[in-house]
């Protein structure tokens, strides 16, 4: 019904619903007219009624008179949902407010108007009266009311944090805007949810009212056993959590249970919150010394982690929880470096950086772009390297002034300019420290200067200057703290010998210097306060005059200032400690690790801060209008098109309890990608099917021997195909090089043969991708088999290089969906012997079966083996299929083949050839198939070969594997034309086998070709060689294509389309125009419809 064809005022409107109400029709438009003349009526947030009738429109007060009243009367709805009351009334000219619309009927209780206008001069109208309960309709009208939508473009407030967070600190409202077709709230756009405190900030993240981080009493912890335990560095992040790292020897709990060291020392690194709870430990190391190690926290809350560790020959690297570093053929111990996230994930690492003799990793720092800096001590010379942030590769190395260095610190300038303080000995066997030099570098690694301090002391009588720390602050002024004899001038006299501080300028020139309580250590506040550590603290203003200083029996190796104004404090005791909160653990070793907190007094506590500055108002204007709490919208965030097409259907918003916008879109259901395996329309297009494409083919090659090996199709109808090449080939993301010989190739195509993407995976030895198959979510497996890479790494596929095999090995990876590697294995069995990968096959559960050779020695003799892994490559169990046999190199067919299928029980068939070169050898020349339960316990076994093996030079071997619906076996296979396979000898030639689930014999006949099997869901079968056939349930061929291209593998989608990939030896048309062709053998792959 159209709007302009009601009347066009309130007498109007009565007469025509008196005119229309008699009978069941004129009730209903009488109804729908009155929603209609409301909607002209409703503000942003009013929702449109789509249960019961809406009640009708409230009368507009008289001018300067009395209220109005209700408009015409209520229509009774059939059992839907409530009815609302009217809408508000508008006062009149300076009348009182408007009354709201009476009750509807047949719903539940209606809902009051919404408050009325006030008049010109009047006051603002009261909210109308809410309607009274409606009663249900009969029994036989009743139905399902729908929830209200809203008006297109309507705007209200909204706020999705906790109520009472709103307008307090950064948090600030947002605001959802009706969809164009009215159903539902788009997203609150534009507000601010509290977040976690971030303490080095002067906002208030979290709403709270309070901008500063609540800092926690002081606390202490102990760490140790009875051997050597040492904390080395710590750093504290954004949030006000502490980062350790140390040494430990033997068995040490930090606090989420014993962490037990590899040999010698390994380092230990921990987290612990702003209160002293240990978050995490972690314990990385071999079975050499490993020790010595630093870290920071970068801008985005990351763990930079390195250290010293030790490379034993014929062991392997240290292991980060990400990937063994390579492991040298010489015993030395170098340096590592590392990332974490904030939770102690792995993010990288790298090393040893091919830097032997390293004796310890003094510091690291980080720079605005991510590049590292590390300084470290070889035998008797620091140096400072600088490390790439993108490719985590050297860039340059510099020597550190000086010799028989004891000591050297790092901190970096606001330019990134490192500037390194060095101790020089006298002597290499002593280390008396005489001198100390300060240098600062460009980010290129070139000097900019240098400073000397020398002791005028003979240092064998005693004398000496050291330098232990270096911090610098916000106007890259350079703090430097050491020890002295007494008879250095350091720009400001002589001082007394005892610990120093010295403060330079950025271009090297001293500003001052002064005696301290400490020396050791150093650290800076961003109020310009100076923290200086040792056997104790002391906090130093800008100047170096002390404020506050506490002794303690321990030494503090590193000390770090927390955002929260707490200092952190690590290092170690050599007996029981009480920092002031309590003693901690002792484990009663040569000396336990400890971590320790203290809050020195925070510049102006002594009331010297100002008051914070008002807010200004900001903007005018009304605030956008917000919701009736609890109020429910029809919602759908799908395409406009779809909703209610296939499974899609809308959901429902209800407006949030504090009325500030609605909540999200709950229960809608919208397009996603269509599984052209199921019958439902899950794109909403109305087609429930995949679109059957037409056929295509493409051909990917080089000069060189090129190949594809498997392919196989995910639930949306797109391909992945793997196999082998050399040289460079595009496959359509641009060129791929294998690395040596041959390499690993990875396509995706979508269901029409574009290109999704390629990847290649190799080392400069022979690698193959020789199977692929997608489980249940999607993600995909890949196989094959890699060659000898002696002392090397191995190749990646896409995480940790595969550990070099002495003989060739399988692997088995697993990709998520668009290529990106969740787990690899660098051999299928567990075992030190050869592999040859064969087939693979995944279940329903997730769990992957895979069959290979095993070969002993070298190629003296080979069986048959299974291999079962859960869905994360845990090796699960691992058998032989068959008696080992002396290997025999047969080029008529293929040999020691172990064929794979899993059944719609989670059976496992394989079929297994045994070939040998001596006739006597009792399973030579015939296969053997079998079904085992998913624990590898032999069901059945069917043996299929020649009578006498001794007048054969053949016999059978199987090819391909395939089970159908009803679990029935399908083989292909070769025969000599001897063998009987169980319905009479067959020709010489490839041959069709089926077997019932118990293994029984149904038929057996020639065909034309056997190298390639797939099953149709309706039990037709595909057949592929050098050609392509498709036989019906019973083997009876239905057509037969003939092609110059050799089919490795053959797979049929969803959608119904027959795919396949292999070789061709020249110039190829399948039926879709020529195909691209290079030289030697290249790759095809290739669609063609049933």
């Amino acid at each position: 019904m159209n709007a302009a064809h009601l009347p066009g005022n309130e007498a109007g409107m009565a007469g025509y619903i008196e005119r229309n109400g008699s009978t069941r029709r004129g009730r209903q438009w009488a109804a729908s007219a009155l929603t209609i003349a409301a909607l002209a009526g409703l503000i942003a947030c009013e929702p449109i009624g789509r249960g019961g009738d809406s009640g009708g429109e409230a009368g507009t007060g008289g001018s300067g008179g009395s209220p109005g009243v209700s408009g015409g009367s209520v229509i009774d709805g059939a059992g839907g949902s409530s009815s609302d009351g009217g809408a508000p009334g508008t006062g009149g000219y300076g009348g009182a407010p408007g009354t709201g619309g009476a009750p509807g009927t047949g719903g539940a209780p209606g809902t009051g108007g919404a408050p009325g206008d006030g008049g010109d001069g009047g006051a603002p109208g009261t909210g109308g009266t809410g309607g009274a309960p409606g009663t249900g309709g009969s029994s036989s009208s009743s139905g399902a009311g729908s929830p209200d939508t809203c008006v297109p473009g309507s705007v209200v407030a909204c706020y999705t944090g906790p109520a009472a967070t709103r307008d307090v600190g950064r948090c600030a409202s947002g605001t959802q805007t009706c969809r164009p077709d009215g159903f539902g709230y788009g997203p609150c756009t534009g507000e601010v949810t509290p977040a976690r405190e971030r303490c080095a900030t002067p906002e208030d993240e979290s709403c709270d009212g309070e901008p500063r981080c609540a800092q926690p009493p002081p606390w202490a912890r102990g760490f140790g056993g009875p051997g050597n335990d040492q904390g080395w560095a710590i750093a504290s992040d954004a949030y006000g959590n502490f980062y350790v790292s140390g040494s430990f020897e033997g068995t040490v709990d930090f606090g989420t249970g014993p962490l037990t060291s590899a040999g010698q020392s390994d380092i230990f690194f921990l987290k612990l919150d702003a209160a002293g709870s240990v978050l995490w430990s972690q314990r990385f190391g071999t079975e050499g010394d490993d020790r010595r190690s630093a870290l920071t926290v970068d801008e985005n809350g990351n763990v930079l982690l390195a250290g010293r560790y030790s490379v034993l020959l014929g062991k392997p690297g240290l292991d980060l929880n990400g990937c063994h570093l390579p492991a040298i053929d010489d015993f030395f111990t170098s340096f590592f470096v590392a990332q974490f996230d904030p939770d102690g994930n792995h993010v990288w690492s790298n090393g040893p950086y091919f830097i032997p003799d390293v004796y310890s990793v003094e510091q690291i720092a980080v720079d605005a772009r991510g590049d590292l800096y590390v300084v470290y001590l070889r035998s008797e010379t620091a140096h400072l390297m600088k490390i790439d942030a993108a490719s985590k590769s050297t860039l340059w190395v510099a020597r550190l002034p000086g010799y028989y260095v004891g000591g050297a610190r790092l901190a970096l300038d606001s330019a990134g300019n490192p500037v390194a303080v060095v101790t020089q000995g006298s002597s290499i066997s002593d280390f008396i420290s005489s001198q100390f030099v300060v240098s600062k570098y460009a980010p290129t690694g070139d000097l900019l200067w240098l400073q000397h301090y020398q002791s005028s002391s003979d240092p064998w009588l005693g004398g000496g200057v050291t330098a232990h720390a270096v911090a610098i602050n916000a106007e890259d002024e350079i703090f430097v703290t050491g020890d002295t004899d007494g008879s250095v001038d350091f720009g400001s006299g002589v001082l007394p010998a005892g610990s120093v501080l010295l403060k330079l300028d950025a271009a090297g020139e001293p500003m001052f210097s002064r005696s301290v309580r400490f020396g050791d250590r150093i650290a800076l506040a961003p109020s310009g306060d100076i923290i200086i550590g040792g056997v104790g603290l002391a906090q130093l203003d800008a100047s170096g005059t002390e404020l506050w200083s506490v002794s303690f029996d321990a030494y503090a190796q590193d000390i770090s200032w927390s955002p929260n104004g707490a200092v952190g404090v690590v290092g170690h005791a050599a007996g029981p400690m009480d920092f002031g909160t309590g003693p901690i653990t002792y484990g009663g070793g040569y000396a336990d690790a400890y971590v320790a907190t203290f809050n020195p007094p925070r510049s102006g506590d002594d009331g010297e801060g100002g008051d914070g500055a008002g807010s200004t108002g900001a903007g005018g204007g009304d605030p956008p209008a917000t919701c009736a709490p609890g109020s429910v919208v029809a919602c759908y965030t799908g395409p406009a098109g779809t909703r209610g097409v296939g499974r899609c259907a809308p959901g429902a918003q209800t407006c949030l309890p504090d009325g500030a916008g609605y909540g999200p879109c709950v229960g809608e259901v919208t397009p996603a990608a269509e599984i052209c395996a199921t019958p439902e329309d899950e794109d909403c297009d109305g087609e429930p099917h995949c679109p059957l494409q037409p056929p295509w083919s493409r051909g990917y090659g080089d000069t060189g021997a090129d190949a594809g090996w498997s392919i196989a199709s995910d639930a949306a109808g797109n391909y992945y195909v793997t196999g082998s090449f050399e040289g460079t080939v595009d496959f359509g993301a641009g060129p791929l090089t294998s690395a040596g010989l041959t390499d690993v190739f990875l396509l995706k195509l979508d269901p029409s043969g574009a290109l999704l993407w390629s990847k290649r995976f190799g080392s400069r030895f022979p690698e193959a991708g020789q199977a692929v198959a997608v489980d249940e979510s999607g993600n995909i497996l890949l196989a094959g088999t890699y060659g000898n890479t002696g002392s090397e790494l191995g190749m990646s596929l896409g995480g940790c290089a595969l550990s070099s095999p002495l003989v060739p090995a399988a692997f088995l990876a697993k990709l998520d969906p668009e290529g990106n590697h969740l787990w690899s294995r660098e051999s299928v069995s567990g075992l030190s012997a050869g592999e040859a990968f064969e087939r693979l096959a995944v279940d329903a559960l997730g769990d992957i079966y895979v069959t290979f050779v095993l070969i002993a020695g070298y190629w003296d003799s080979t069986n048959a083996s299974l291999t079962k892994l859960d869905s994360a490559g845990n090796l699960l169990w691992s058998k032989p299929l068959t008696e080992a046999v002396l290997y025999h190199f047969d080029g008529q067919h293929q040999s020691d083949n172990a064929l794979l299928a899993v059944d719609s029980a989670g059976f496992v068939i394989t079929a297994s050839s045994s070939i040998a070169e001596d006739p006597s050898c009792p399973y030579a020349h015939q296969f053997t198939v079998q079904k085992l339960t998913p624990t590898g316990d032999v069901v059945w076994s069917r043996q299929f070969g020649p009578s006498d093996p001794a007048d054969t030079n053949i016999g059978a071997s199987a090819l391909a594997l395939a089970v159908n619906t009803d679990d029935d076996i399908l083989l292909t296979g070769y025969t000599d034309g001897t063998v009987d396979f169980g319905g009479g000898v067959l020709p010489e030639g490839p041959v069709l086998i089926k077997l019932d689930a118990a293994g029984e014999h149904v038929f057996s006949l020639p065909i034309p070709f056997g190298d390639a099997l797939a099953l149709e869901p309706s039990g037709s079968i595909v057949i592929a060689g050098d050609g392509l056939s498709r036989l019906d349930p019973s083997g009876t061929a239905l057509w037969t294509d003939s092609f110059d291209a050799s089919a490795k593998d053959i797979v049929l989608s969803p959608n119904g389309t027959i795919a396949l990939t292999g070789a061709v030896e020249g110039a190829t048309d399948f039926g879709s125009g020529p195909i691209p062709y290079a030289a030697g053998t290249d790759v095809f792959v290739a669609t063609m419809t049933p």
